[in-house]
Parts: C-alpha cells; structure tokens; sequence
C-alpha cells in the first residue's frame, strides 16, 4: 500500500506545470514514515513521475497550439521538425533526464513540441531513478528535518518561480524565431503578423 501511495503523490505533483514540494524530498520522506523499502519507494516514486510528466505532455501536446495564434504554431512547428532527428532526440532525452527544479515547464515544452511520448517517458523514468535513490540514500532518517524542508519548499515563493518558469519557457518558444536561429545561427524574436 505505501508504493500506490508514493506513486500517487507523485503523480499528482508531476501531472501540473505548476511546482509542489521536490519530488524527491517527498518519496524520502514518504520511504522513511511509512517505513518502507526504500528500493521499492524508489521505484514506485519513478513510476509516479513517469505517469505524471508523461501526462503532462498529453495535456500540453492537445492544449497548447489551441491557445497559440497561426504564426506561434508555424514557428513552434518549424522548431519541432527540427527536435526529431536521431541526434536531436538523444539530446532532448538527455535534457529531460537531467531537467533541474523546475522541471514542469520542459515537461510542457515537450508535450507542445510533441516530443515522442516513449522519449518523455523513458527519460522521465531514468532521471527520477538516479534522483530517488540518491534522495533516499542520502537522506538516512532525518524524517523531521525533512518535514520542515517540505514545508519551506511549497510556500508561495516557489510556486510564484515555478509559474515564471513555465512562462518563461512557454514565452520562448512562441517568441523565438527558430528558423532564423537555425539556418542563420542568429536569435531573433518573432514579429506578429497580423
């Protein structure tokens, strides 16, 4: 019962582009107060994880170009064309695997780019595996300190940086003017055409 329920806390703080306490500090505590193996914690936290953010990038890859106009869409497309090659792919792999708090907004970044679901996923997967198992094993049994930093992670702060975060990220890829940045190495922002 406490891997169903590891799994589903962590689905439901990776599901949403919005942050939450650090998913690792949450299957450390959750492996230490519900005494647990803390292998199986790990592996159930990873499952969650994979669930959530792959869910995350559903959500997003049917939502997000309803809410661009034309010309976001073709410059999101371009770039898009351009993620899916075999060297590309490894690299957006390696980048999901390794995405740093808050990593809501690559989530949603892959899902408006539609990145293949099996990258998300597998990448999801390995990167909370290494992520879990370090937490847990360094963590040993400071279960009361890690209530608190749970504590001083979810507060309004976080969540207000977590928000600029997906924004940001979103603002980006809408704004950018990816062709002009690929074939001439140039940034530039996007005019809106009218």
């Amino acid at each position: 019962m406490a891997y169903l329920i590891a799994a589903g806390v962590v689905i439901g703080l990776t599901i949403t582009p919005l942050p939450g306490p650090p998913s690792w500090l949450v299957i450390t505590y959750l492996s230490l107060e519900l005494d647990a193996e803390p292998a199986g914690m790990v592996l159930a936290g990873a499952a969650g994880a994979t669930a959530g953010r792959t869910a995350l990038a559903v959500w997003t890859r049917a939502l997000g170009p309803r809410l661009m106009g034309a010309g976001g869409r073709a410059n999101v497309d371009y770039l898009a064309r351009h993620l899916h090659g075999r060297a590309t792919t490894a690299g957006v792999w390696g980048v999901l695997a390794l995405s740093p708090p808050p990593s809501g907004a690559l989530y949603t970044a892959a899902g408006v780019l539609r990145v293949a679901l099996p990258v998300v996923a597998s990448a999801c997967f390995a990167g909370r595996l290494v992520t879990y198992a370090l937490g847990v094993a360094l963590a040993g049994s400071a279960a009361d300190e890690l209530a608190d930093r749970i504590r001083d992670t979810a507060g309004p702060w976080s969540v207000l940086l977590g928000v600029t975060a997906v924004a940001a990220v979103l603002w980006a890829l809408v704004r950018v003017d990816w062709r002009q940045l690929v074939e001439a190495r140039r940034v530039r922002l996007r005019r809106e055409r009218r």
